[in-house]
């Protein structure tokens, strides 16, 4: 990424775009490669993903505060549904159909390694039955989650990696999605290798959805503004109500416009227009405190009565291990 600013002043966009696909996906795919053979574990391309859904309606749990204010009626049904929980959601009671959590190195970030790894150890024999993509491989002379997990984590867990765009501007970004449709990156798929990624994980489901064919997609705790959790919920989460690991007061990094970052809110609801709008893949958040109200719709109740009257296996989703209430 350091040549991309330098390559930008000679190259027009379109040129750049590509060049940096290939470059980095040849780098990104070898090292997941790398890190599943130290870690043991398959890739990602090695299953057919599509074969375990179980509903047409994917939830993504995200870890905002705005998660505390699911009303256990909503959980019910979710529970009925698939979902995919992120990063640091093993903390909350509900055990998702699937889990995808990014490698996270103990040079760069050594107290989120340390929380993460003892989340993932708490709740590993919790997990065994969820299926489990791990990304973002950081460079393999680091310690890092991948090569730490806890055996009962391997299980069912498969090694991707994400691609993102070069982008500066939301015309650039535009240009970026487009170029990554026309290679296919948005089509369904029985086998996916990697996740197109702009910013964070938001995104990257909302590709994965697309890969696997959900109709629905609901974002619940995905609300993109400040930095506060549910797990710091004092009384729900005692033992990790203290984690801060950024500012409560400053607004979710992928949000802020840096140079080389457009706001995660525009990219999502770019996302939406190019590829979830003209696929006619409807998508809602849970909550409407999320900034990405009113522009993606808020779910209504009547699409939760429907989801309730739909069939769909009711799995087991509360553990004592970690009681939130």
């Amino acid at each position: 990424m350091n040549l991309i600013p330098l390559l930008a002043k000679q190259l027009p966009h379109p040129l750049l775009c590509r060049l940096y696909h290939h470059q980095r996906l040849r780098a990104e795919y070898a090292r997941a490669a790398e890190a599943a053979d130290i870690a043991g574990l398959p890739l990602l391309s090695s299953i057919d993903l599509r074969s375990y859904k179980q509903s047409e309606t994917l939830f993504v749990l995200g870890s905002a505060w705005s998660v505390n204010y699911i009303s256990e009626s909503k959980w019910k049904i979710i529970a009925k549904h698939d979902s995919v929980g992120l990063n640091f959601w093993p903390i909350h009671p509900f055990v998702p159909r699937f889990y995808h959590v990014e490698s996270v190195s103990s040079i760069d970030h050594p107290a989120l390694y340390r929380a993460l790894q003892m989340v993932l150890e708490r709740r590993a024999r919790d997990y065994i039955h969820t299926l489990k993509i791990i990304s973002e491989i950081v460079p393999l002379d680091h310690t890092q989650t991948v090569t730490s997990l806890p055996e009962d984590m391997k299980k069912k867990m498969y090694v991707s990696f994400s691609m993102p765009v070069v982008a500066r501007s939301e015309e650039e970004l535009r240009y970026g999605i487009r170029y990554m449709q026309s290679l296919g990156t948005f089509s369904e798929s029985t086998r996916i290798e990697w996740l197109f990624k702009y910013g964070g994980s938001a995104i990257a489901m909302l590709a994965l959805a697309v890969r696997m064919g959900y109709k629905r997609i609901v974002l619940c705790g995905v609300d993109l503004n400040r930095q506060d959790y549910f797990y710091q919920h004092a009384e729900r989460y005692p033992e990790f109500a203290r984690w801060e690991f950024a500012s409560k007061q400053e607004n979710h990094k992928t949000t802020r416009r840096l140079p080389w970052l457009v706001p995660a809110q525009t990219a999502v609801v770019l996302f939406k227009e190019l590829i979830l709008d003209p696929l006619m893949v409807k998508l809602f958040v849970e909550n409407r405190v999320s900034s990405l109200y009113p522009q993606v719709p808020l779910a209504p109740e009547s699409l939760f009565k429907e989801l309730a009257q739909k069939p769909g296996q009711d799995r087991a989703s509360v553990s004592s291990v970690l009681q939130a209430d």
